[in-house]
């Protein structure tokens, strides 16, 4: 036991060594005293002064080394950090990501927060004011945000620079953090770095931060390629270049499941969404036959208005494809079309009518052609039931075709007044370019979503080609995805791209305020928790959900703090020799298994500063300066 006490500290008691200290320091002036102004023999009073200035000397330096770690329980001023000492620390360790400054968290650390909160009031472990003075530490301008200590438990070794090695941030990023804790300047360390390394970055931002998109604009500049930034925000059109999401496909399903992915639904399994997918796919199967190119703008067209026009254009160019000579051939069936004499089930020109008759009873079953077979499905089906089945889908559309959003989104190479370069995320991944996609979400969050969405879906197409049939020399250049409000746009694309993305160089970032986001979005926790489960590396900044604080200390794990016990007792007994008084003290040491970091500590951080556990097991306690431009 009394080896086990040796061993156990707590820092945050009282300096109980100043009464020594004062005491030797008192002993010591008066030997001097005596030996200076009185007749006493001084051979004694000079040693006994060497040895009280020694055990003074001693007792000082342990009380004063005691009030110095409790100094730094205040923390650290904000930072700010010039870019070019950024750029100072990336060419030090040109294959880490530089994180802040900060330190290992530790079980010694978890013990220090235990002792803390034991005590009644936190003013209790500060030193004397007028020590605080001597060090020019004003307790009044302590921060009023968080509590300053959590960071101070480990400054008493120095505060060291954060690096991760990039090779583990490839297993991508999950960032939790209320509103004004540092979400963004978080991001602009990781964005600023990304950029310099000359990275292909992608931002996705539903709120239309323009300081993140200023971050992304002033760090291409750093790097000297300017031409690389790229802006979509449909509340500036003018300034946005114009984006195809539908561009980047290897078949027409992937096209059908972005769309109805967009719809709500229980999982997507529901009678509404498998139709919806199932006009969307036969249309673009009918777009694609004609060598047509699928757009939003054209699925609306063809959905909303009706598929008659795409339907006949469908069967001319079957007909020119395998009949000669089909338009002698077809002639009298037209003009029987025309007469009124031909049955039918659709609306449409009597040449429609013609060709689908022709179509219908006399070209072999072994001849027909699948896309055909599926949108005559379509257009011969009751209009008004039909209508009712896509009530969902064509909504979807004409939000994100309406307006300037529909030429943004449905760009037109031909529209020579429109000047704004055109892009698809194949183009930007290949350009190497850095994107800022601003969703505009306050506005309208049913848009804004669904057009983060089916940007991610175009996405996870281009990973899916890159992993396939990309060059190993493509591959080593890494595609950096930073989604902030990550819940507003989690979708199974953005799934696929946490599970598979790894192998095409995709490296993903999603930040969110609290784990019932994801939960609400997808209605499960168990679902949410699937996607968050993909992220190998988790960054808390400041959170006040105790669900989403669970969360994060969760994958923490345990440790042991000491705890000391004391216990005193008195008592007393009479028998016939008299009274026996009796006092007894016991003191003994516990060990309780507690939570490496506790849940609580995390509601207390103050701005810009954050938790980290890192694959491979490191749990970081960090602070982020801001970078300010040379």
């Amino acid at each position: 036991m009394t080896i086990a006490l040796k061993r156990f500290e707590n820092s945050i008691r009282p300096a109980y060594e100043v009464i020594a200290a004062a005491s030797w320091t008192f002993a010591t002036v008066v030997m001097m005293f005596i030996i200076l102004f009185t007749s006493l023999p001084k051979a004694a009073f000079l040693w006994m002064a060497g040895i009280s200035s020694l055990l003074a000397s001693w007792r000082w330096y342990q009380t004063l080394r005691l009030w110095d770690f409790k100094l730094q329980l205040f923390g650290q001023p904000f930072a700010f950090m010039k870019a070019s000492r950024l750029k100072q620390l990336m060419a030090y360790a040109p294959k880490d990501l530089w994180l802040g400054f900060g330190f290992e968290w530790t079980p010694l650390h978890t013990q220090r927060v235990i002792d803390i909160r034991k005590r009644p009031s936190e003013e209790e472990v500060l030193p004397p004011d007028w020590y605080m003075k001597l060090k020019g530490v004003d307790h009044a301008k302590q921060q009023a945000v968080g509590k300053a200590w959590i960071h101070g438990i480990g400054l008493d070794k120095a505060e060291k620079h954060i690096f991760i090695p990039l090779s583990s941030i490839e297993g991508h990023n999950l960032v939790f953090g209320t509103t004004g804790a540092g979400k963004t300047r978080l991001y602009e360390g990781l964005i600023t770095q990304a950029i310099l390394r000359n990275e292909v970055v992608i931002i996705i931002d539903p709120k239309g931060d323009k300081e993140l998109r200023d971050i992304a604009k002033t760090s291409c500049l750093m790097a000297g390629r300017p031409e690389a930034f790229l802006e979509f925000h449909p509340a500036f059109p003018s300034e946005s270049i114009r984006l195809d999401p539908l561009k980047n496909w290897n078949n027409a399903t992937e096209i059908a499941s972005r769309i109805a992915a967009l719809m709500p639904s229980e999982g997507g399994g529901d009678s509404f969404t498998q139709m919806a997918w199932k006009a969307v796919h036969v249309v673009c199967e009918g777009m694609i036959f004609v060598d047509q190119m699928p757009n939003l703008m054209r699925l609306r067209r063809y959905i909303e208005g009706g598929a008659e026009q795409l339907m006949e254009e469908v069967l001319r160019t079957y007909l020119t494809r395998n009949i000669d000579r089909w338009q002698t051939l077809l002639a009298p069936v037209v003009e029987r079309a025309r007469n009124g004499k031909l049955p039918t089930k659709m609306q449409g020109t009597a040449e429609l009518i013609a060709y689908v008759h022709y179509y219908k009873n006399e070209v072999p079953e072994a001849d027909r052609e699948p896309a055909v077979d599926g949108l005559l499905s379509m257009v011969e089906h009751n209009r008004e039931h039909l209508g009712k089945i896509l009530a969902s889908l064509v909504p979807l559309l004409v939000q994100l075709t309406s307006g300037e959003l529909g030429k943004m989104l449905s760009p037109d190479a031909h529209d020579m007044n429109d000047t704004r370069p055109i892009f698809d995320t194949k183009k930007i991944v290949n350009g190497n370019h850095v994107l800022y996609l601003g969703l505009d979400s306050l506005s309208n969050a049913t848009v804004g979503s669904s057009l983060g969405s089916v940007i991610l879906a175009d996405l996870a197409a281009v990973a899916g080609e890159r992993y396939n049939y990309g060059a190993e020399k493509d591959l080593k250049t890494k595609i950096q995805i930073f989604v902030d409000e990550a819940a507003e746009v989690v979708n199974l694309p953005l799934i696929q791209i946490l599970n598979k993305g790894r192998g095409a160089g995709f490296v993903t970032t999603l930040a969110a305020q609290t784990l019932p986001d994801f939960i609400a979005r997808m209605g499960d926790e168990s679902r949410a928790r699937q996607i968050l489960g993909n992220c190998n590396n988790l960054i808390a900044l400041r959170t006040k959900d105790r669900q989403t604080q669970d969360f994060i200390v969760e994958t923490f794990g345990m440790t042991h703090v000491q705890s000391v016990s004391r216990s005193i007792g008195a008592g007393q007994q009479t028998d016939n020799a008299g009274m026996d008084f009796r006092n007894q003290m016991s003191m003994s040491l516990q060990e309780t298994e507690a939570e490496l970091f506790p849940p609580e500590l995390l509601g207390m951080l103050p701005n810009l500063h954050y938790i980290a556990f890192m694959s491979g097991g490191r749990l970081i306690k960090g602070r982020l300066p801001k970078i300010n431009p040379d």
